[in-house]
């Protein structure tokens, strides 16, 4: 079922997806970069993407040091899985309920995963990325209250907030951020 759901997801990915400008740290959020900031990984469930052992729902590593076949990409992925903040699905944090059905992570993890597959810029790398952020909508972090959206990146029938209009007048507090969809850095793309 899980297998399906990820096949669904990365044939809708690679035939819909635009690509848009690329993600930065400074590009989300006006005046204020939340993403520069561990819980245990989930529970091992023996599903992977393959040639990784850390990329996935839970972990199939013998221990911290046990990467897959595609080393760069894993390596990535097992820090994502390490991240400080993490709100599993029916969770509540910080007055944050996560009722959707993938966790919630601090958005700092969310930005050093992306950095880290656009910076490893493989086939496997980009594609896990196209899936993981196309299907992951929201991260948490602390910050000035939202006031609205000033930015969308467009995406294939949806769209997602990358700048935001916060009041700083206001104390700061834990909500909701839209993550932006992945894009390939041409950054690290050959010349």
């Amino acid at each position: 079922m899980l297998r399906a759901k990820v096949l669904i997801i990365s044939l809708f990915v690679m035939l819909f997806a635009s690509h848009i400008t690329c993600f930065s740290e400074e590009s989300i959020f006006e005046d204020e970069d939340i993403y520069r900031m561990a819980l245990p990984p989930p529970n091992a469930t023996g599903t992977t993407v393959p040639g990784t052992k850390w990329c996935g729902p839970g972990n199939t590593a013998a221990n911290y040091n046990d990467l897959g076949k595609h080393r760069d990409t894993d390596t990535c992925c097992r820090e994502h899985d390490h991240c400080e903040m993490i709100i599993e699905p029916t969770a509540s944090m910080h007055g944050i309920t996560n009722s959707g059905m993938f966790p919630i992570m601090k958005c700092s993890c969310e930005q050093k995963f992306i950095n880290c597959l656009q910076a490893v810029n493989s086939m496997v790398s980009n594609t896990l990325g196209h899936i993981y952020f196309g299907a992951t909508k929201h991260c948490v972090e602390y910050g000035f209250p939202i006031v609205n959206c000033k930015q969308y990146m467009e995406g294939t029938f949806r769209k997602r907030c990358i700048r935001y209009k916060i009041n700083k007048k206001r104390p700061q507090i834990w909500q909701l951020y839209d993550i932006p969809f992945y894009t390939t850095s041409s950054v690290n793309k050959p010349k």
